[in-house]
């Protein structure tokens, strides 16, 4: 008979195991809210990418690539942010 194991085990067979996925997922979760940031504040002005790329000094391709949670340089995430009036907390 298999065994099943709860998810909480799961978590602590990974953490135990393999912490370099842990640390990875926690990457993805910061990209993940930085494009969800970027995507509601400018839905909420009714802007496209395009206008909120020429609002903050971006191209329509940077700005594409915010919203898919691919975030480069801090430089640009602090572009669109400033041109959507947007603040950038940092805690430890």
């Amino acid at each position: 008979m298999r065994k099943f194991y709860t998810m909480k085990e799961i978590a602590d067979q990974i953490k135990e195991k393999r912490p370099d996925i842990i640390e990875a997922m926690a990457q993805d979760e910061i990209q993940y809210r930085i494009a969800q940031a970027i995507i509601s504040a400018r839905n909420k002005r009714k802007w496209s990418q395009e206008m909120l790329a020429k609002h903050a000094g971006l191209t329509q391709a940077q700005v594409s690539r915010l919203e898919s949670a691919r975030v480069g340089h801090i430089h640009t995430v602090i572009k669109a942010f400033n041109a959507l009036g947007l603040k950038l907390e940092i805690r430890s």
